[in-house]
């Protein structure tokens, strides 16, 4: 799965050209995204893709490929509840030899309550997902802690890490092997539930005149059940972006 985390502070993505009393609030552009074939895939593909990292009012948000909006919120903002969605992307036959004569699995839109917290030190975001899409049955979680480290009239850079639990049914639909599948090289697998973590940087550098060069890089390692699957090819996947976007 592409995971980007990006500004996840309630603030939004703010920028040094301007105050957060703007409607919109952040980048919007468009880029080449280099991300795994598969989520365990050794191979990777390169997409041209929009770009967005941008908050409305304090109240909607798309972060890269996560887009939420928020019902509730502290008279700070300080803290605040909402809904989240994203996508998690399956595979099909020919995304890799591992995957040779198996069934297709579908992507989906996975979405659900969402909680976000502001601390002094990092910004917490929790979510609980479900299948949106009827693409595949299971349930996700997600757990990530976003720290700014730069925020200057050129660069707006935040570090983060994030992990992800996914249940029993995610697990046996994204990484199991159904025993029609099962080869000599590729036997039956039923995993259970599994913790997938990830750890990346991502942020802008501002050109001046309104542009912006958005950059991002995130490292996701497979929890041992997704890991031990016999299509896993890597335990660990590198998803990373660049672009130019405008600044808002």
């Amino acid at each position: 799965m592409l995971v980007i985390v990006v500004n996840t502070n309630l603030c939004g993505a703010q920028t040094s050209e301007g105050s957060s009393d703007k409607p919109l609030d952040g980048y919007l552009g468009a880029g080449a995204v280099v991300f795994p074939k598969y989520s365990g895939s050794a191979s990777h593909q390169t997409w041209p893709l929009p770009l967005a990292s941008f908050e409305y009012r304090d109240t909607a948000y798309i972060h890269i490929n996560r887009a939420g909006v928020r019902f509730w919120n502290t008279d700070d903002k300080k803290m605040a509840l909402g809904v989240a969605a994203q996508p998690r992307f399956g595979f099909s036959a020919n995304d890799g030899s591992r995957l040779s004569g198996m069934s297709g699995r579908r992507d989906r839109i996975e979405g659900g309550p969402s909680f976000e917290w502001e601390t002094p030190a990092v910004s917490l975001s929790a979510t609980y997902f479900t299948d949106w899409s009827n693409a595949a049955s299971g349930q996700a979680a997600a757990l990530s802690l976003y720290h700014q480290l730069f925020d200057d009239a050129h660069w707006d850079v935040g570090t983060y890490v994030e992990i992800e639990y996914l249940n029993r049914k995610t697990v046996q639909y994204y990484f199991g092997v159904r025993p029609g599948e099962a080869t000599v090289s590729r036997p039956s697998y039923e995993p259970g539930a599994t913790l997938n973590s990830s750890f990346g940087i991502s942020g802008a550098y501002k050109l001046g005149n309104g542009y912006a060069l958005m950059f991002g890089t995130t490292l996701e390692i497979l929890g041992t059940a997704a890991a031990n699957s016999p299509i896993v090819e890597r335990r660990s996947g590198l998803t990373s972006y660049l672009g130019l976007g405008m600044v808002f």
